[in-house]
């Protein structure tokens, strides 16, 4: 990825989850901050840093150049390119559509063009990208015929701006095959305080490694996706009963403190209670993705003890929702370095920029994230590779 893309593109990301709640793409906006930047040059330096066998990766590129030159382009298996529907309604740029789509490349719209695009066409693009905001089919009343001149919809198509349950399902009954982003706030008002248990995916998976003597750091990696079950594990490990003289904070640790077979015995318990709320799944998404981030903000130059700071502000950011609780009586059974507590429980300390970055990054980007990268004295290039790093790892299985 060249250095001038870094340095003057600000990135944002969201999940794209479909109706069985699992993550099927991630959908990565760009915002260049400078004027007339090639997007056949954005995708080609995004496309150089992502692995070949990535979760796919939908490329929406704000007031870019859609020119000549993507026609040049060579696609990635994985990452697909959304075409904005105003620059749709160009004749040249629907002349090079069948062009990208004869190499490969997989193309999404954003919006409704205003000029229908004919059935072969429509039929060229992957899915349609549609703001709730824009859909005339969700101010009718459930069961009503879609209303005249919906062509795009021969093309599967994913909501933007859902912002409450309520909403989501309605998207999906009325034929939506995924939704951008996820609705974390409404998702934590409409679940139980039994939904804040260990997924039950990943507590079977950790039994299968224990009972395969796989790998602490394959063990590890399990854990560190399931930020329910990360809670109740140092919990656990750091309760008095116990006996420890220090705390633990690092979940490799706890693991050699417990001990496989009690691991295992732990777990088994956990069974009964473990979440089987689909709706929580991008929130465990989006936990893991943002201590990632973090966790690769302050990677060059930090000791590893920071890093696991980080790493833990972001999984546990999203505690209060999946627990129905607020931080301060979270903090109340469970130890977290004092930078963490001030972060989640009064919004300051040292790392209380780290955590307004990684939300900024997740809302667009917003506006403000130069503003917040500023306060934490750290550059967009830095932000960047952080973002693709979390890209590039954060991944759950389909449930």
């Amino acid at each position: 990825m060249s250095d001038a893309f870094l340095a003057n593109c600000l990135i944002g990301y969201s999940p794209i989850v479909d109706a069985k709640r699992n993550v099927m793409a991630s959908r990565v906006v760009v915002a260049p901050q400078q004027a007339n930047m090639s997007v056949a040059a954005i995708y080609s330096d995004f496309a150089a840093m992502t692995p070949e066998h990535s979760t796919p990766v939908l490329l929406s590129i704000r007031d870019g150049v859609y020119g000549a030159d993507l026609g040049t382009l060579v696609p990635h298996p994985h990452v697909w390119l959304e075409l904005p529907a105003l620059e749709l309604e160009r004749p040249e740029l629907r002349a090079l559509v069948p062009e990208l789509v004869r190499k490969q490349l997989k193309l999404t719209i954003g919006g409704r063009t205003l000029t229908p695009l004919g059935p072969e066409l429509a039929s060229m693009f992957t899915m349609a990208m549609i703001d709730v905001a824009h859909d005339r089919r969700l101010k009718l009343p459930p069961g009503a015929p879609p209303p005249v001149g919906s062509a795009i919809r021969s093309v599967p198509y994913a909501q933007v701006g859902v912002t409450s349950i309520a909403l989501m399902e309605r998207c999906f009954a009325t034929g939506a095959v995924a939704i951008a982003g996820w609705p974390a706030e409404d998702t934590a008002r409409h679940t139980t305080s039994a939904s804040s248990n260990a997924d039950f995916s990943t507590v079977t998976r950790l039994i299968q490694l224990i009972d395969k003597q796989a790998d602490l750091v394959d063990m590890e990696e399990v854990i560190r996706r399931d930020p329910a079950l990360a809670f109740k594990l140092l919990r656990y490990v750091n309760s008095p009963g116990f006996g420890l003289r220090v705390e633990v904070q690092s979940f490799r640790h706890a693991v050699m403190m417990l001990g496989f077979a009690n691991l295992k015995r732990w777990l088994v318990l956990l069974l009964a209670h473990s979440c089987k709320n689909q709706n929580l799944r991008p929130l465990m998404f989006a936990s893991f993705r943002r201590g990632l981030f973090l966790e690769s903000l302050v990677a060059q130059g930090q000791d590893e003890s920071l890093r696991d700071e980080m790493f833990i502000l972001g999984v546990f950011s999203f505690l209060d929702k999946l627990f129905k609780e607020n931080f301060a009586t979270l903090f109340n059974t469970l130890y977290v370095p004092d930078s963490v507590r001030a972060a989640l429980v009064d919004g300051d300390g040292p790392h209380a920029p780290y955590l307004a970055i990684a939300q900024a990054i997740e809302q667009g980007p917003s506006p403000e994230l130069p503003d917040y990268l500023m306060n934490a004295v750290l550059s967009v290039e830095q932000c960047n590779r952080a973002a693709m790093r979390a890209l590039q790892t954060a991944d759950l299985p389909a449930g």
